[in-house]
């Protein structure tokens, strides 16, 4: 071989080996691109925020105190993921689910108690399954309620694999014992709420007892539930059974006899649907918009002094989220960003 044939292949190899190296040094995979604030979170009625944000793909637990100051909770590698946070009634308890990013059928779940007085951190039982949600009894700081998914398909040809078979579970802190409280394997089940009241929670899912045929399918609406602990089979419809519109997170004021839920509002010059914040009076059965957001208002929660708090995601229907913290009165009216990064 001649020699600038030998500078030349040996060139090649040299420049082959480097960008190899710099390939290893410098890959970083999807899971470690992911920054920023979660719609993940909790808020105390002292104002105290739980939340999740993702450092480098590493999932992120915090908390805020009134001050805007944050405080590292817990942090997980890159291949897992933190799906809920939940605040025990009287703030003295916070608890959260961690499972793997990438869900399959033999995905765990790990339900994680913190003891806020003294910050100890210890897993309190862990599900053979996927948990999407949880949510401590407002009236009993010692029950657990959580929604477990049961499968982990993709029961139509053009949705990739999610969890599926979702029924309403609680976990008894003291007797550390899960109980099972529904037998309905729902397609989705979400938005779990416990009453302040009575033994009943609140979901939000498919109106689709009476289906019978795939046009009933397409016209079968999301809607909020209220289940009796006690007869489970007696659930019903709390929101309005006439309304056209789907409803998704949703948010119970008794009070006020009110439901504050997400639905569509409006759709963008791109076909991408508008999310906001409406309230509905279940008496009186008028709705009112409350927020304008024009992108996506989610999960509504009550916080200190009646403030409604809630996600608004600034570049929904994008590759990559923009999660902002909110809150309002709780008759709507002027809207103001909560901050997490002091």
């Amino acid at each position: 071989m001649k020699k600038p044939t030998i500078w030349i292949v040996s060139s090649i190899a040299i420049i082959t080996i480097g960008l190899v190296i710099l390939g290893f040094m410098f890959d970083v995979s999807e899971n470690e691109k992911q920054n920023g604030l979660t719609g993940i979170y909790d808020v105390t009625i002292d104002g105290i925020i739980a939340f999740v944000e993702f450092e480098q793909g590493k999932p992120s637990l915090y908390q805020s105190d009134k001050d805007g100051k944050k405080e590292l909770l817990a942090q997980f590698p890159v291949d897992q993921t933190i799906v809920d946070v939940s605040f025990s009634n009287d703030g003295q308890i916070l608890s959260y689910a961690v499972t793997d990013k990438e869900m399959d059928m033999d995905s765990n779940t790990e339900i994680h108690f913190i003891h806020m007085d003294t910050m100890q951190d210890e897993v309190a039982f862990t599900e053979n399954a996927i948990v999407t949600e949880i949510a401590f009894d407002p009236k009993d700081s010692s029950l657990l309620f959580y929604l477990r998914a049961d499968t982990f398909t993709n029961y139509s040809p053009i949705t990739g694999e999610r969890p599926h078979d979702f029924d309403v579970y609680s976990f008894k802190v003291d007797m550390k014992k899960s109980e099972r409280h529904t037998h309905m394997k729902k397609y989705a089940m979400s938005s779990l709420h416990v009453s302040s009241d009575d033994d009943t929670v609140f979901v939000q899912m498919t109106d689709d007892d009476d289906v019978q045929s795939a046009d009933d399918v397409f016209q079968a609406k999301q809607r909020i539930f209220q289940i009796p602990l006690s007869d489970p089979e007696e659930k019903e419809i709390i929101s309005d059974p006439s309304g056209h519109e789907d409803i998704y997170d949703f948010l119970i004021i008794p009070e006020r006899n009110e439901i504050i839920f997400q639905a569509v509002s409006g759709t963008k010059s791109n076909g991408i649907f508008q999310y906001d914040l409406f309230s509905f009076n279940y008496e009186t059965f008028e709705t009112e918009q409350l927020t304008t957001m024009r992108s996506n208002a989610s999960k509504p929660l009550r916080g200190p002094d009646d403030q409604i708090y809630f996600i608004v995601d600034r570049r929904f229907g994008e590759r990559q989220p923009d999660y902002h913290l909110y809150k309002m009165k709780i008759d709507g009216g002027e809207t103001m960003e909560v901050p997490l990064n002091h």
